[in-house]
């Protein structure tokens, strides 16, 4: 079914990765190496400047100069938080899983102009896995099923063939697929039988065949977790000890044993097209950092109390460094240029998450007194910018709070106060109105409760209508509208007969047929609350 939609993020202090897998407790060992890590490369002031950072100013913020030119982004309504995973590819298409207006679970895609709804009536609940630069999609549904629903399921989707149900080792057991390639190769692992047996790590072929992946001799629960375009993945077994070592893949499906790299557990995050290896040494300990793996180098330790987000084809890194107080700080990692912090000096937190092969960042930052974060950017160069002061003609209101994938072309998907929005470069959109955040104020029972919401559309000669659904049952109401010239107000009143919290729904509908909704609860109190 399609349905044109319109995130929410913030700090994560301790060392477990965001965006966490069945792959969060496992752990890593360079076999070509049987002492400590090698020492990361040098991070003096001449590190730094090869990023263009001032020595004592990493990621010193700018305005919007980004290669000596004025940058400013497009706005696109994806879909209304809160949202914990997306995905966003070379094309500038994206997949998320948001919550539903049935309050479930769902996977959503953007094809590029419009939204589509990847879950069958059917579903309990779906959640997603992974994103190619061809458009499939790799994901996991339970169907609701009397007496109890089903396991997790695993499947591929797309927009023109739909969905396509993939094999598993056991009809009972549940299955996850973790990622994709451009090849249609999918990773993931399926119980070996029901409850909670054992995982295996398995890849399903661009035909749809399962291959169960081997492990060593002596090693249990398995898993994968990431395939490169060479058909080689990388994942985690556990030995006869419970450590979990790196494994890896190749085409063929023959396993090499990485272990731990000197430590006692190390888990993989990514794997590139080069063959290097990112990853996590003892994770639940209060040692854990890093590791960055190369063919022909061994693995070498990015640094203390690091937590890595996402790894390029160049063998640049990114994530954060963890700090007491959450006041972590952003970093950039490769053999070439060592650790270099990206926090800018003004801010009490940053964060990087992801890092696309041009070496743009993105990630968040907080400054001292605010309640919630704000997304940002740092070029390779190492110049900082709040993408909310890059945004073309936001809605009144509107806030980026967290930026959490950049595509090849610049793309950028960001968590804000509306949801999950898509910033293109150069100030793209789509011909779909973009609508900022309800706006409402305390609202009492038995009191009118006065709603506005800004909203904008790139088409100026469009006229727009608008209707709310307050939540308590009395369906979708006509709204006032006034606009001029592609920029508007949606406002409204009503009362509330009870206390209670209450979803509330604006659809913004534009005289060219394409329509926006936003969706906020709303706490109705009692009057004698106050």
């Amino acid at each position: 079914m399609a349905a044109t939609l319109w995130g929410c993020g913030g700090g994560s202090g301790g060392p477990t990765p965001p965006e966490a897998t069945i792959l969060a407790s496992v752990t890593v060992r360079d076999a070509a190496a049987t002492g400590p890590l090698a020492s990361p490369a040098d991070t003096s002031a001449g590190a730094a400047d090869e990023l263009g950072i001032a020595a004592g100013a990493p990621g010193a913020a700018a305005p919007d100069a980004v290669h000596g030119r004025k940058e400013i982004y497009g706005i696109v309504n994806l879909a209304p938080p809160p949202i914990y995973i997306a995905r966003i590819n070379a094309r500038g298409q994206a997949t998320f899983e948001y919550t539903a207006l049935d309050d479930r679970l769902h996977v959503g895609f953007f094809d590029g102009a419009r939204v589509i709804d990847v879950n069958p009536p059917d579903a309990l609940v779906t959640t997603l896995g992974a994103l190619n630069d061809r458009g499939e999609v790799a994901a996991q549904i339970r169907f609701a099923r009397d007496p109890v629903p089903t396991p997790f399921q695993p499947f591929r989707w797309t927009a023109n063939g739909g969905r396509i149900m993939l094999a598993t080792l056991n009809a009972e057991g549940d299955s996850f697929v973790t990622d994709i390639n451009n090849f249609g190769e999918i990773v993931g692992a399926s119980r070996t039988g029901p409850g909670d047996e054992p995982f295996r790590a398995v890849r399903w072929t661009a035909q749809n065949r399962l291959l169960p992946l081997p492990v060593p001799a002596g090693f249990g629960q398995s898993f994968t977790g990431d395939i490169n375009e060479r058909n080689v993945s990388v994942g985690a077994a556990d030995d006869a000890a419970g450590h979990p070592h790196v494994l890896i893949w190749d085409a063929d499906g023959r396993v090499t044993d990485l272990g731990t790299f000197g430590a006692t557990t190390a888990g993989p995050v990514a794997i590139n097209n080069r063959g290097e290896i990112v990853g996590l040494l003892n994770a639940a300990a209060p040692d854990f950092q890093t590791f960055l793996f190369s063919p022909g180098q061994g693995a070498i330790r990015v640094g203390p109390a690091t937590v890595a987000t996402r790894l390029n084809e160049f063998g640049e890194l990114v994530g954060r460094i963890v700090r007491p107080n959450d006041e972590n700080h952003a970093f950039l990692f490769s053999r070439k240029r060592g650790l270099v912090d990206l926090h800018p000096p003004q801010f009490i937190l940053s964060e990087a998450g992801d890092i696309n092969d041009s070496g743009t960042v993105v990630g968040l930052i907080r400054r001292a007194g605010d309640a919630g974060t704000r997304a940002f950017r740092w070029s390779r160069a190492g110049l900082g910018a709040d993408l909310n002061t890059l945004l073309k003609d936001a809605p009144a209101g509107l806030v980026l709070t967290h930026s959490l994938r950049i595509s090849a072309n610049g793309d950028i998907l960001s968590n804000s106060n509306v949801g999950l929005v898509l910033l293109r470069p150069g100030g793209g959109g789509t011909d779909a109105p973009v609508l900022g955040p309800i706006r409402i104020g305390a609202a009492l029972a038995n009191q009118p409760a006065r709603l506005t919401l800004s909203f904008r559309d790139r088409n100026g000669h469009d006229t727009h209508t608008a209707t709310i659904d307050w939540g308590d049952l009395g369906g979708a109401q006509p709204a006032r509208v006034r606009e001029s010239r592609g920029r508007g107000e949606v406002s409204a009143a009503h009362t509330y007969a009870a206390r209670g919290s209450y979803a509330v729904v604006v659809r913004v509908a534009d005289s060219g047929g394409k329509t926006t909704f936003v969706r906020q609860l709303v706490a109705v109190s009692d009057q004698d609350a106050q």
